[in-house]
């Protein structure tokens, strides 16, 4: 296997992990109040209604965003190497990556889908 075929199946590989992760940080709370640190220095007679202001509503929005910029970049990266190395393999390890990519693309647009559903009023 020509080693730029190895690096470019691994880069892509590790920047699928870096969008999961990213798309993990979009699902956690970014509630400043719900912050342990932050309660005791709530006043008791405020009445929260639950829903984040602005900024951190739309964090999980951001993390996805950034997620789906992510996965471009490896799924650019994975063609291009498709149209450089045709060596059986090479083919095969490169087209493994592809699925691996286009399986997390499809969970992000669902997340995406899914967001935009409890957003609606």
């Amino acid at each position: 296997m020509d080693p730029e075929a190895i690096f470019l199946a691994g880069y892509a590989l590790v920047l699928v992990a870096v969008a999961a992760g990213l798309a993990s940080l979009g699902r956690r709370t970014a509630d400043p109040w719900s912050s342990r640190v932050l309660v005791a220095s709530r006043p008791p007679d405020e009445d929260l209604d639950g829903e984040a202001d602005w900024p951190h509503s739309e964090v999980g929005a951001f993390h996805l965003g950034v997620s789906g910029v992510v996965l471009a970049a490896a799924l650019l990266l994975t063609i291009v190497s498709v149209a450089r190395h045709h060596r059986p393999l090479e083919l095969m390890v490169q087209l493994a990556v592809l699925v691996l990519i286009s399986l997390r693309i499809a969970r992000t647009a669902a997340a995406r889908r899914a967001r935009g559903r409890s957003m609606r009023p």
